[in-house]
């Protein structure tokens, strides 16, 4: 897909080469071990600061610091992480590290920069990329796994980094987010997988379905765009019509054999087609009182954040970045009945978290930056479609969907404030830019040759 592409040489073109193996090696272990590997490192400098400065150096060298910012998405997010700095500076002499800390849901923005700046500097890296993806699903089956031992053996798990940290802890949003990925790119075709892989997927997606309502929506609505867009529509209602009959049958089996009580607290969920049931009512309806619960819990926060900053006298500047907005809205603890699981600090909704830290301003960058991104990749999925560029089709499609589902979850969980899953939105987002700058300078040349 990238043969037409200028390509660099040299000592700069090797350090490239082995970073993106190093962020590729990054990106696995947040994906298969969560927030324990997010702890590798030497305090302060963990792996992801280390992969940020590194990748920093890489894309210095790379040559493609102005080449980087000749798209609309990737201006507005430099304004937007201009913006972030702004509110950032006058707030860390009052809040120290945490003001830096909040700040990365923006200002690991970097990721996205040094993506582009790989790929710009050469274009073989695309299929690098995706030969890199495309091994990783072997180890796939590791993350439901992960996923189970944190839900219901997380005390066992051994703690090398302090006794809230243990070497493995992966949440349900993240799991989500890797099914979507991880199912668009055996939808296209990119890799063939084995039924035990496939069942493996289904189990994981059950587990979510009842733990995460955010995290099967973000799947759900991602794999369904990807079906249409590739007039998958048959094997979609096959698969919507088994998926209902093995859930009523379960159902049935759980109503005739079990009885179901309703937990107290959403992190105590079981993996039961009632929970499930009770998960899908809440999300379009009314459902049992913890579900009703957490979703009362985070509507009344964001109203809070609605009328300080849209009716109120952070309008402008938001209240920076640092502060504990639970503490300061009267949240704090609220949802977290267990004692071993880390304060609340942000509103369980990126939009809302911008909104209030950032003001009306912040939010509105951060809107600009998703819909011209947006219409970016689905620009270049619809010229690629019409030129039959099916692999380039493809390929922006798998992005754009792995993209949709990390949004979707961010927008009912704590997702890009963290850098498990905000390193891997921002690496995917800088790597949908580099791709689509990649495939108009190819046609270009193409068509400049045929001119001539």
């Amino acid at each position: 897909m990238s043969d037409a592409v200028k390509r660099a040489s040299g000592r700069a073109h090797l350090w490239g080469d082995r970073y993106l193996t190093f962020l590729a090696i990054v990106l696995l272990g947040y994906a298969l071990l969560g927030k324990g590997f997010a702890y590798v490192g030497f305090p302060p400098l963990y792996i992801g600061e280390i992969a940020f400065l590194a990748g920093i150096v890489v894309f210095v060298r790379s040559g493609a610091l102005a080449g980087s910012v000749t798209t609309l998405p990737s201006l507005v997010l430099v304004v937007g992480m201009a913006w972030v700095v702004v509110r950032t500076i006058p707030f860390i002499g009052v809040y120290g590290f945490d003001a830096l800390r909040d700040s990365v849901i923006i200002l690991y923005g970097g990721f996205a920069f040094i993506a582009i700046g790989l790929v710009l500097e050469d274009a073989r890296r695309i299929d690098t990329v995706l030969r890199y993806y495309g091994a990783s699903l072997v180890t796939f089956p590791i993350i439901p796994l992960a996923f189970w031992l944190t839900k219901y053996w997380g005390d066992y798990i051994p703690r090398l980094y302090g006794p809230n940290v243990p070497v493995v802890e992966i949440g349900a949003s993240a799991v989500g987010t890797h099914l979507a990925g991880a199912a668009v790119f055996v939808l296209i075709g990119y890799r063939k997988v084995s039924w035990f892989w496939i069942l493996i997927w289904f189990g994981a997606l059950a587990m979510i379905g009842a733990s995460n309502r955010g995290a099967t929506l973000a799947a759900l609505v991602s794999i369904a765009f990807a079906m249409l867009v590739l007039g998958r529509l048959r094997l979609m209602l096959t698969a919507v019509a088994a998926g209902i009959g093995i859930f009523a049958v379960l159902l049935a089996a759980e109503v005739a054999f079990l009885d179901y009580e309703e937990v107290k607290d959403s992190i105590d969920r079981p993996v039961s087609a009632h929970q499930i049931l009770e998960n899908v009512k809440s999300v379009i309806g009314q459902s049992g009182a913890q579900t009703e619960g957490t979703k009362k819990w985070r509507l009344d926060w964001w109203d809070i954040i609605v009328n300080d900053t849209l009716y109120g006298p952070n309008f402008w500047t938001g209240r920076g970045f640092g502060l504990n907005l639970a503490d300061a809205d009267g949240f704090a603890g609220t949802g977290d009945a267990n004692a071993s699981r880390p304060p609340t600090r942000s509103p369980h909704n990126a939009h809302m978290t911008l909104l209030a830290r950032a003001g009306v301003p912040g939010v509105v960058l951060w809107s600009l930056m998703l819909i011209s991104w947006s219409g970016l990749m689905l620009h270049a999925m619809l010229v690629a479609r019409a030129r039959r560029h099916m692999q380039w089709q493809n390929l922006f499609l798998w992005i754009f969907c792995y993209v949709t589902a990390i949004v979707i979850n961010a927008t009912f969980d704590v997702t890009l404030e963290g850098p498990m899953q905000g390193i891997w939105f921002w690496c995917l987002f800088g790597f949908g830019i580099g791709s689509v700058m990649v495939y108009r300078a190819q046609f270009a040349g193409e068509f400049a040759s045929a001119g001539r």
